[in-house]
This record gives C-alpha cells, sequence and structure tokens, in this order.
C-alpha cells in the first residue's frame, strides 16, 4: 500500500512556546565530538584528505569533519550550545555535502550515499533541537529532499544489502511534510517573492509522490496561482491526474517533459503505472488467438531494453511468444510491484546534470 500524506499545519496546537538551545558552534563538527572521534578511531573516509590511511588513526581536520546523527536515548543530557550549529553553519555543511562529497570519485556511490544520509539528519536533528525558523528550515530541507529523490533513482537497481528504498522513501516523506507546512505557514508563492521555484518544484514532486490521489490533485488546486501556471506543476499536475483518470499511457508521455529532478521521482512511480496498464491491457486485449507487439509496450511503458519488458510480463504472469504478448485476463498477477528499473530518457538527461547544481538549486521559474 502507499502512503497517503496529509499535511497538517502546527498552527492549530495550543500550547506554550518551548525554550530552544541556540548554537554556538562554527565548524561543521563540534570540537567535543571532533576530539572523541579521532580518538576512537572514528573517522569516516569522507572525512579525510584522499590518500589517507585510516591506520593508523588520523587526525580529525576542522574542515572536513562533519557531525553525525546521534539517536537521542533516556538519561541523555541536554546539549550544549558550543555543539549545536547555528543555521549559517548548517547551510554551509549542506552545501559541503552535496558539493565536495556527493561527487568523490573512486569510492562507491552506496558508500558516499550512507555518508551524506547521517550527516543530513544531524543536520535535521539541530533544526530541531533549536526550534529554528522557517526560513531558515526551509533553506535546509530543500536540498535534503532533492538528496533523497535522485538517491531513490540512482540507487533503485541495488540490492536491498546496500540500499533500502523504503527508508529513503521514509525520510523523503518526513522532510516534504515539513517544508509542505512551513510554505503554507510563511505563505510563500507570491510571483515576486524569492523561493517560488523552489516551492513549486516541491509542490510538484508531492504531486509525483502520490501519483493519482484525488487529496493531493486537490492541495494543488488550491494553491496561489502563481504556483499553479509554473511549468513544473503543471506537468506533474496533469500527470497525476493522468494516473487518477486510468490514462497510463498519457501519464508515461508527460515523464520526460518534466524537469531531471522531476523526472527521478516520477520514474520511481513507473512500476505502479506499469502494473495498472498491464493489468488493464490483460482484459482489454485477452485473447488466445492475438497478440501484443513487444516493442509497442516497450516504447509505451518506457522500458529501458526489451529484457525488462520480458521480466515484468513474468512477473505478472504474462506470456511473451518471440517478439509478441499473449495476454488473457484469468492469468495476470497483481499482487505485487515489478521492480524499479533506470529509464533511458532519465539517465540520458541525469548524464548531463551538474549534480551539485540540481541538488542545490531549485528549476528555473517558468
Amino acid at each position: 500500500m502507499r502512503e497517503i500524506v496529509k499535511v497538517h499545519s502546527t498552527s492549530d496546537m495550543s500550547s506554550s512556546p518551548p525554550t530552544f538551545i541556540k548554537g554556538t558552534c562554527t565548524d561543521m563538527c563540534p570540537v567535543r565530538e571532533r576530539k572523541l572521534r579521532e580518538k576512537e578511531g572514528l573517522l569516516h573516509l569522507l572525512e579525510l584528505p584522499i590518500g589517507t590511511p585510516l591506520h593508523p588513526a588520523p587526525e580529525a581536520h576542522p574542515y572536513l569533519t562533519v557531525k553525525s546523527f546521534s539517536r537521542s536515548a533516556a538519561g541523555q543530557h541536554t546539549p550544549y550550545q558550543d555543539d549545536l550549529r547555528p543555521p549559517a553553519i548548517l547551510y554551509k555543511t549542506v552545501c559541503h555535502l552535496l558539493t565536495n562529497i556527493i561527487e568523490r570519485q573512486g569510492m562507491e556511490w552506496c558508500i558516499v550515499y550512507d555518508f551524506v544520509f547521517d550527516r543530513l539528519r544531524a543536520v535535521r536533528q539541530d533544526l530541531v533541537i533549536q526550534g529554528l525558523g522557517s526560513v531558515d528550515s526551509i533553506m535546509v530541507l530543500e536540498p535534503t529532499v532533492r538528496f533523497h529523490s535522485y538517491a531513490g533513482y540512482r540507487l533503485c537497481a541495488e540490492p536491498l544489502s546496500k540500499f533500502d528504498p523504503t527508508i529513503n522513501r521514509t525520510h523523503l516523506l518526513e522532510c516534504l511534510k515539513q517544508l509542505l507546512v512551513l510554505y503554507d505557514e510563511v505563505q510563500l508563492g507570491c510571483h515576486d517573492t524569492p523561493g517560488t521555484g523552489a516551492r513549486a518544484e516541491m509542490e510538484a514532486l508531492y504531486l509525483l509522490l502520490t501519483l493519482g490521489y484525488s487529496e493531493t490533485l486537490s492541495r494543488s488546486l488550491h494553491l496561489p496561482r502563481e504556483l499553479r501556471e509554473h511549468h513544473a506543476l503543471k506537468t506533474a499536475f496533469a500527470m497525476s491526474l493522468a494516473m487518477w483518470c486510468g490514462n497510463y499511457i498519457r501519464a508515461c508521455a508527460l515523464l520526460p517533459q518534466l524537469s531531471p529532478l522531476l523526472m527521478c521521482i516520477a520514474a520511481q512511480q513507473l512500476p505502479l503505472i506499469r502494473r495498472r496498464a498491464l493489468q488493464v491491457m490483460s482484459c482489454a486485449y485477452s485473447s488466445h488467438n492475438l497478440t501484443f507487439p513487444l516493442s509497442t509496450l516497450q516504447t509505451l511503458l518506457l522500458y529501458k531494453t526489451k529484457g525488462q519488458v520480458e521480466s515484468d510480463c513474468r512477473h505478472y504472469s504474462i506470456l511473451v511468444k518471440g517478439n509478441a504478448i499473449s495476454f488473457w485476463k484469468g492469468a495476470f498477477q497483481p499482487d505485487t510491484h515489478g521492480p524499479c528499473l533506470h529509464v533511458e530518457c532519465v539517465d540520458t538527461v541525469l548524464q548531463s546534470c551538474d549534480l551539485p547544481k540540481l541538488l542545490l538549486h531549485p528549476a528555473v521559474d517558468q
């Protein structure tokens, strides 16, 4: 089952405002943690200059070491001011992770993902502990959402031992829901307000994550006109509406019209789109005598290779005969989605993208 993402404003909560600690740490990692991790040999390779061996225990560099995520526990002391990073340092940390680290060469990207994922959680933790305002939170959460959106596509073919798409999606939704509430509270969206492009991108991403849901379609219809007319939001809305109407071929046809980041999210929804399309086709073209061209199905549903089509058909118990497909409504097994697969048009676009720019900046206003 897919999640239904509901956005709730925090303004309805009637309670006295809590007291927050204001961070004073001027480094990406507090001195106290840096010294401890250096002493215990807990530095990550991505926190060391390239080529530095882990043995003997290397020195913790103040410009490379990044605060790691630590779970809160019963009896744990309240963080000190110099353990918490103020907004400017938090944003500096995000930029470091999504520029210097994200494109680190000579290392498996699953390892890069795990490191960046952990350090971004620590950034969000500092946000919460300090109770930072909407603008500061938005500045950090937007690139975090983009990172999880991109990673979900890039690592979709990896085994569960290396990448868990469910955990990635959970954190993506958590950050996105926070963003949508903050947007509503500060009422971003005016044409002359900085951030319109970023909000349109996030609202479009929300539509694609909950593709075909009437609740999200309704939310989009109530957004300010300037947002509704943004190209990213209009295209995502059309794709979600096509899904709601059962027009799965149109939903696929709209995917290449999205921005690179939104294509990453939409591509992760293709297993759902394909399953529903194949289920409908199994009834519409059910016949023992007629067949459907495999190459046509490959084009319509954006499969990258003929082998991917055959694999999905086997997954749903659809018979493949040479270069044709034989649909039979009684044979279709719709219990689970097929696997998430890479899509040629998405891969082609991403190859020419500047990755740090993709993750740190919104699509151009249109």
